[in-house]
């Protein structure tokens, strides 16, 4: 005699789709649809997701921000900004034969008392000698952290994601050598 078969529920029948938003400071957007069974399963995931899918701006195609989800109402998920870093490839295009990349690695406290850890580069027009490239490197720290302590971590996020505070070190280190660019290349936000 043949033997009865167990039909299998199928798994994806089980799961319900939830909406993920990006925080406050980039319009609560949706940025993703995720399936899973229970709401507690998608608490913790990273999306990641660039600047251009978020602000349509395709200038900024390069940048590619992590979102941590935090919490979850109904079917809604709400994230916040984990880390934040430039494309390997697009900082392997900037810099050229005959130019210096100075790279300064910092821990900061914003004023609300989060912290963060940021990684600036600068690549300089030709290359350039050690005590400049060590001037160089204190300036970037120096307008980092200045700009870091006047600013909560939301209002500091933003004005990082949008090129302000690498604009207001690029206006102070090119004074020391001419500098082709400043990019603030990584963040990491700390719990």
């Amino acid at each position: 005699m043949a033997k009865r078969t167990v039909r299998k529920k199928d798994p994806w029948k089980l799961k319900k789709w939830y909406s993920v938003y990006a925080p406050q400071i980039f319009g609560n957007q949706k940025i993703a649809d995720i399936p899973a069974t229970e709401p507690e399963q998608i608490l913790g995931r990273v999306i990641e997701i660039t600047l251009r899918d978020l602000t349509g701006d395709f200038t900024k195609n390069h940048v590619k921000l992590f979102f941590k989800i935090k919490e979850v109402k109904g079917n809604n998920a709400y994230t916040e900004l984990k880390k934040q870093e430039l494309l390997r490839s697009y900082m392997r295009s900037q810099v050229r034969r005959n130019t210096t990349k100075v790279e300064n690695i910092m821990d900061i406290e914003t004023k609300d008392g989060r912290k963060a850890r940021v990684q600036v580069t600068a690549i300089t027009a030709k290359r350039i000698q050690q005590s400049q490239e060590r001037e160089i490197r204190s300036i970037l720290e120096k307008i980092v952290t200045r700009e870091a302590g006047a600013k909560d971590l939301e209002q500091f996020v933003l004005e990082l994601v949008l090129g302000k505070i690498a604009s207001a070190a690029y206006r102070e280190a090119k004074n020391v050598y001419p500098l082709k660019r400043v990019e603030i290349s990584k963040t990491k936000i700390f719990a």
